[in-house]
């Protein structure tokens, strides 16, 4: 697919021929230098990234990778963005925000309904509609404060990974929204995973639980380091096992660095003593509102599994400037296996593309929506659009960034 436009602006998809010019737009933007083993990793890339041409020289470019990822318990398809990048020369011309748009363009016409990215400024992003989510919160402390008395039944994995724990791994990813299924996407995060040449990994499945883990001697006195490269729980004995097996290193490692969901207990109690400084924001936007809410169903998770519940029908206004195809008025239809979404004549709820975000992926309250200007009018439809996530928070490991 290539579009063109009176300006002189040509947008299409790269391939291998484009890699010199893209290797030479990404020095100007990056400053990285390029080896030949990064030099064939984005050969590869070149099918999943837009350029802009101006003049017939690549000015700027935008990687659109696909994944499938849990939102609110269904598995749905999503479209991620990343490596946005432009000429110095070429800036201040609004290239970017073409390539954003035509990508969610692309994502509609594929009824992909969202797109994720990592920002390098998230108020860039926030001006075209993406919103940015509070997801995990990384820690290094002491293994004492992990101390649990349940008794472990735990597993060495040595191999496999992926065939292993992608089983117990799509039980514990389907509590959170937006965290990755591992199923769909350029490389294989399980592959990843595993310990560099000379380095000693650690892979346990438990009850309900996995942990893969890395110990690094640092000359630290009090012992070596725990890393605790990815892990997840899908139940709360789940949980109990993981830290009781994290807490069995007490004595053997001064210190564990681990990721947690911003809603564990974990970041509730010890957040503001062990954060470790930084971790990069994860963006999420409704790309095109129908496939977004078509795929949420009216259930809630229970004791045995999801479980129905009856959530009434309701109408909402969208703003969305930057994607007009989801503005307007929308009439939404809760159902046990999806939603149904037709366009209203009218409705007595404005709500924000952002607002939409923050509803759908249980990051926000109606009522913080509306205090943060993103929403206004009848709560009825506030109210049901938070009940659609299901409860599910947002959540995606460190690992599966991209």
């Amino acid at each position: 697919m290539t579009t063109a436009a009176a300006s002189g602006v040509t947008l299409r998809r790269l391939d291998a021929d484009d890699v010199g010019a893209y290797l030479r737009l990404r020095d100007g933007s990056y400053g990285f230098p390029t080896d030949d083993e990064s030099r064939l990793e984005f050969t590869r890339r070149m099918a999943l990234t837009w350029g802009a041409f101006q003049g017939g020289e690549l000015a700027a470019s935008l990687g659109d990778p696909r994944f499938e990822n849990y939102v609110a318990g269904a598995r749905v398809r999503t479209a991620g963005i990343a490596a946005v990048q432009t000429a110095p020369e070429h800036r201040r011309q609004g290239l970017a925000a073409r390539l954003l748009r035509h990508a969610l363009e692309v994502a509609r016409d594929d009824a992909i309904g969202w797109s994720l990215l990592y920002p390098f400024d998230p108020p860039f992003y926030t001006r075209y509609g993406w919103q940015g989510l509070a997801t995990g919160v990384e820690l290094v402390l002491p293994p004492a404060r992990l101390a649990r008395t349940a008794p472990l039944t735990a597993s060495r994995v040595t191999s496999d990974l992926r065939g292993e724990l992608q089983d117990v791994y799509g039980r514990c990813a389907a509590n959170w929204t937006f965290t990755n299924a591992r199923t769909l996407g350029p490389w294989d995060v399980w592959e990843d995973l595993l310990p560099a040449p000379g380095k000693l990994g650690l892979a346990y499945r438990l009850d309900d639980a996995y942990v893969v883990l890395q110990q690094r001697y640092e000359g630290d006195p009090h012992g070596p380091s725990l890393r605790v490269i990815d892990s997840g729980y899908a139940s709360a004995a789940g949980r109990e096992a993981l830290f009781g097996l994290l807490a069995s290193f007490n004595g053997q490692s001064s210190k564990i660095t681990i990721d947690v969901p911003a809603s564990d207990p974990l970041a509730w109690d010890w957040a503001g003593w062990y954060p470790k400084a930084g971790r990069k924001t994860l963006m999420a936007r409704v790309a095109d509102v129908q496939s977004a809410l078509g795929a949420l169903r009216a259930r809630r998770p229970g004791a045995d599994g999801d479980e129905t519940v009856d959530l009434p029908a309701f109408t909402m206004g969208v703003r969305d400037a930057f994607a007009p195809w989801n503005e307007g008025s929308w009439r939404v239809t809760p159902g046990p296996e999806g939603c149904t979404v037709e366009r209203a004549p009218r409705a007595h709820t404005s709500i924000d593309v952002r607002g939409v975000t923050l509803l759908l992926a249980g990051a926000a309250t109606p009522l913080a929506v509306r205090l943060a200007g993103l929403a206004e009018g009848d709560a009825v439809a506030l109210s049901t659009l938070a009940a659609l996530s299901a409860g599910r928070t947002p959540y995606q490991a460190v690992e599966d960034g991209f």
